[in-house]
């Protein structure tokens, strides 16, 4: 399990969206949480991607399982950069200057569900490998 390089892109793409919590968080300004919608959406989102992330390891046995399961995270994932950036926009909390300079947390906040679908990206393509291995071991017996 822990030996494939998809489980270390999984485990990683799951930090990288837990991770968007420890920064400054977009959402927690008081224009964005006018909006109801927002933050409970925002939050269910990256609960749910998160945990299917790390709920997609332990598939390592059925491959195939495996990479639907992931595929299905990698549109939860545009989902939720769709949820974060257009809920962002709509709030119009989306702004990346202030008068001090750059506001480095919410930049990494944006960017932490690109990086994550990357990472999705690439265990996809690494089970694909497995299941293309397995597929020409049997075709050799």
């Amino acid at each position: 399990m822990i030996q494939r390089i998809q489980t270390v892109y999984l485990v990683l793409g799951a930090l990288a969206l837990g991770a968007m919590g420890l920064f400054e968080v977009p959402w927690s300004d008081p224009a964005a949480q006018q909006y109801a919608w927002f933050v409970p959406s925002v939050v269910g989102l990256l609960m749910v991607s998160a945990g299917t992330a790390l709920g997609a390891v332990f598939l390592y046995e059925r491959r195939k399982t495996q990479r639907t399961v992931v595929y299905g995270l990698q549109l939860l994932t545009i989902v939720l950069a769709g949820v974060l950036y257009g809920g962002l926009y709509t709030t119009g909390t989306l702004t990346f200057t202030a008068p001090t300079g750059i506001l480095w947390g919410r930049t990494v906040v944006l960017l932490l569900p690109i990086v994550a679908y990357v990472l999705f990206r690439l265990a996809r393509r690494g089970i694909e490998n497995d299941i293309e291995l397995v597929e020409s071991v049997d075709r050799i017996r």
